[in-house]
């Protein structure tokens, strides 16, 4: 049980920053060239393919959590909560782009 608890906790925290600094990025002018790390900065377009990109990195964690922790239940959970996750972040980001906002 800790062992979700110290892995929960960073996203906790991250989920946590990303609320207090969204309304400082919004007002930003978006980016859709060139390498940009902060993913505010990106358009839409940029958030879709960093989105794809994370589904491999998913499966990799996904995979590392399993052999780690040998939980089967652990595993499946994870995998659904990261499936959910990049669908709804990759629909949302796929919508805005071709709306054009």
């Amino acid at each position: 049980m800790m062992e979700l608890v110290f892995m929960f906790l960073p996203v906790i925290t991250l989920v946590i920053i990303s609320l207090v600094m969204s309304p400082k990025w919004k007002q930003c002018e978006k980016i859709d060239t060139g390498i940009e790390l902060c993913y505010w900065k990106l358009s839409y377009r940029r958030k879709f393919i960093r989105t794809l990109w994370m589904i491999p990195l998913s499966i990799i964690t996904i995979i590392g959590f399993h052999i780690s922790f040998l939980s089967n239940i652990g595993t499946c959970l994870i995998a659904v909560i990261f499936s959910i996750m990049l669908l709804i972040q990759a629909v949302y980001n796929y919508k805005k782009w071709k709306k054009g906002d």
